[in-house]
């Protein structure tokens, strides 16, 4: 494997790592809690990844078994039903997650602690365990000849990767971190301020920086494509930071769950 790629696959687990927890020591010294991020991460992982992944399986290959032919055959209706899925599933527990497991946490810093959580380990299990197991596929079998021939293909593609799109991949992590953060903010700001309108603002939101993602990356480069979604998460980073601004702060020290 060129030490170049090694290079890379190794920043960006370093990357997704080392961000979520810096910025969440961060918030720990202004009154962030262990407990917030801790619960952002584990709402992530029921409804991302069991109750939206169960969701497919009874739409697509229960109820509706040639749908999946359907939509992963036009890709603007496979970005739609994604990401409008993933927007549902992810805001709807954002929301159960502040009027229920965090409803005693008033500050709204809690709305950046849980975002990071959220975010931090889906850039964890999406970016990070993917590029730990292209790591270990790379050094291990260098040799692709010697391999079964579906695995060989695999491990020849990681072969021949640039660098750079590995790099992408944590760039795009670094995003949609900021995403989360700001949907977060939406979300909290709905649930402690009674404007309900903020929640499918939440999920339209998530739903059109996911729609762009995957349409513009089947025609545009990847760089482009990656800019763009940049982009549109910067629109709604600096909604959800004037949002934020006016939120108000109501931090009270709570021991049990600063630790």
């Amino acid at each position: 494997m060129p030490i170049g790629t090694i290079a890379a696959i190794v920043a960006v687990i370093i990357l997704v790592i080392a961000v979520p927890l810096g910025i969440m020591l961060f918030l720990r010294k202004r009154g962030g809690a262990w407990t917030t991020f801790l619960i952002g991460a584990g709402t992530f992982i029921l409804f991302a990844f069991i109750l939206e992944n169960l969701f497919h399986a009874l739409v697509l290959l229960i109820l509706f078994p040639n749908a999946e032919t359907v939509i992963r055959g036009n890709i603007w209706l496979y970005g739609l039903y994604g990401g409008l899925a993933a927007g549902l599933f992810e805001e709807t527990g954002r929301f159960l997650a502040f009027r229920f497991a965090l409803r005693g946490r008033q500050d709204r810093i809690t709305s950046l602690a849980y975002g990071i959580g959220h975010g931090g380990i889906e850039a964890f299990l999406i970016a990070g365990l993917t590029m730990v197991n292209n790591l270990i596929l790379g050094l291990t079998y260098a040799n692709a000849e010697t391999l079964p021939p579906e695995m060989a293909a695999i491990v020849e593609t990681l072969l021949t990767t640039p660098a750079s799109m590995f790099l992408w991949s944590g760039f795009e992590r670094l995003y949609a971190m900021a995403a989360h953060m700001a949907l977060s903010v939406l979300v909290f700001a709905c649930v402690r301020t009674n404007r309900r309108w903020l929640y499918p603002a939440a999920i339209l939101t998530h739903t059109a920086v996911n729609f762009t993602a995957v349409v513009f990356n089947a025609y545009l480069p990847i760089a482009a494509t990656e800019l763009l979604v940049a982009a549109l998460t910067a629109l709604a980073v600096l909604w959800a930071a004037r949002i934020y601004k006016n939120l108000p702060q109501q931090y009270q020290e709570h021991k049990s769950e600063l630790g």
